[in-house]
């Protein structure tokens, strides 16, 4: 079994881990930053490797050496298995199994954080590690399984992930009623006559809102640019801002420090929540498939 597999010398764990770690940095210069001694070793193990399979794994593009077709298809098969081998050997030394969860800054910190007790205690011999990440973060590390699971945008799914819906992500206007003076404003008003304080970073969420406020025909002067819905929330706070945050948020106001705006126009931010993995996972880690099941039941929206 496996003859013509170790028939010729330049398989090796070393030389698929060198390939890897150029695969998820871009080339064997960002893989090897600022050591031409590592770099050139780099070098010769691809160039084993591509000799050993008969295929050019890299490929010089500019001045940078990256990885071909065949050399991505390489990494991909070598990362999965050799994270079943990482898998078997935890299970051998009685190690906790560790699933990671990417999600944007505002999910982990008003969603995730909040439910994971109750699944820690569905699942005794586990742990989670949370990593804030952007959408196209989450997809790519998803694709390449770097990351067990990732909630992202239902329109940022991309092909061969799975997916099951966790609900709407909804949003709420929400003013201090130390900015309006216990007066009750419109939507319209608001964005008019208060300072606003938003969230900058994320495009879908910004666009929406300038859609928002090009149809309410009014102007969008943003009086603070926030990097987050945490740091948006924290403006809000101090009294002087209102802002559009997700209702997810709301509970961490004291009550009394804020009204909502009730305007139907704010549902065109809805965004739907999806809980997705790679298929691959799962013939890695057979036990993911009732991890993600446990998952969606605890991170369910509405």
């Amino acid at each position: 079994m496996f003859e013509t597999l170790f028939a010729e010398r330049g398989l090796s764990l070393d030389r698929l881990k060198v390939l890897i770690e150029v695969r998820d940095a871009g080339s064997i210069a960002a893989a090897a930053p600022g050591d031409p001694v590592r770099q050139s070793q780099y070098s010769r193990q691809l160039r084993e490797l591509a000799e050993y399979f008969g295929s050019e794994v890299t490929e010089r593009r500019g001045k940078q050496l990256k990885l071909t077709d065949k050399g991505e298809r390489l990494a991909e098969l070598a990362r999965e298995h050799l994270r079943a081998l990482e898998e078997f050997r935890a299970e051998c030394k009685g190690e906790t199994a560790v699933f990671s969860l990417g999600a944007g800054d505002s999910l982990i910190q008003w969603l995730v954080i909040p439910r994971l007790a109750g699944l820690l205690a569905a699942f005794p011999g586990t742990r989670f590690a949370t990593s804030n990440l952007r959408t196209n973060e989450i997809v790519q590390q998803l694709a390449d399984t770097r990351l067990d699971f990732g909630i992202i945008r239902k329109n940022a799914m991309a092909p061969g992930l799975k997916a099951v819906s966790l609900g709407p992500v909804n949003y709420a206007a929400v003013v201090p009623e130390a900015l309006s003076r216990n007066k009750r404003l419109t939507l319209a008003q608001a964005f008019a006559e208060l300072p606003l304080a938003t969230q900058t970073t994320d495009g879908q969420f910004a666009g929406g809102l300038r859609d928002l406020a090009h149809a309410l025909d009014v102007p969008l002067t943003p009086a603070l640019a926030c990097q987050s819905f945490p740091q948006t929330m924290a403006a809000v706070r101090t009294g002087r801002f209102w802002a559009i945050v997700p209702e997810l948020a709301l509970r961490e106001l004291p009550a009394g420090l804020v009204h909502r705006i009730n305007d139907p126009a704010l549902g065109s931010l809805s965004r739907e929540a999806m809980l997705a993995w790679n298929p691959r996972l799962i013939r890695v880690r057979a036990e993911a498939t009732q991890v993600a099941s446990a998952l969606q039941a605890a991170l369910k929206l509405g």
